[in-house]
């Protein structure tokens, strides 16, 4: 998984490329995302930096 992460961070950086990353496991997805997108029931419910993803997004949103 740590390759996979590498390499999308490369993709990005030194091509420009922007990857959608549809992720159940946040430390992966906090490694190498830029910015967040929470979709509930398909209808967009919060978004912004990845540094704002915080825990009451988490627990309110993510958990099961």
């Amino acid at each position: 998984m740590h390759e996979i992460g590498d390499i999308i961070t490369q993709l990005n950086q030194q091509l420009g490329l922007t990857v959608l990353l549809v992720e159940q496991k946040l430390p992966f997805a906090r490694r190498v995302a830029s910015d967040f997108c929470i979709l509930e029931k398909g209808r967009n419910v919060a978004q912004g930096e990845i540094a704002a993803l915080d825990d009451r997004l988490i627990n309110q949103y993510l958990r099961v």
